[in-house]
């Protein structure tokens, strides 16, 4: 499972990067011997990546919606009347989701 292949960590976001850490701890404990970056990667991506990627975009898209629910209810509250909840995730995409990704992508709760 040797790799000539450099591995690039800043191509994975951080709760990825995490679960490969994850991975190469127990791969190491399945070979018996502590595999490298490059080999844990590339067991990583031919193995697993494809079914975290899956869970992680589920796990997102959840959060996400609980996020708008709470900013839908949070800004109704604050003009005293109803905004419906797709004017309000269009307002929260636009005005907040980068900086909550960013936050819930360094969390231990988007993965690993």
């Amino acid at each position: 499972m040797k790799s000539s292949t450099a591995v690039n960590v800043n191509q994975y976001r951080p709760s990825e990067y995490r679960a490969i850490l994850v991975h190469k701890y127990y791969l190491g404990i399945e070979c018996g011997h502590d595999p490298t970056l490059e080999e844990a990667v590339e067991s990583w991506e031919t193995n697993h990546a494809d079914g975290w990627r899956n869970q992680k975009m589920r796990r997102d898209v959840e959060a996400q919606i609980r996020e708008i629910d709470k900013y839908c209810d949070r800004i109704s509250r604050q003009r005293g009347v109803e905004v419906c909840w797709e004017d309000a995730a269009k307002e929260w995409v636009s005005t907040r989701e980068a900086k909550w990704r960013d936050q819930w992508e360094a969390s231990t709760y988007a993965g690993a």
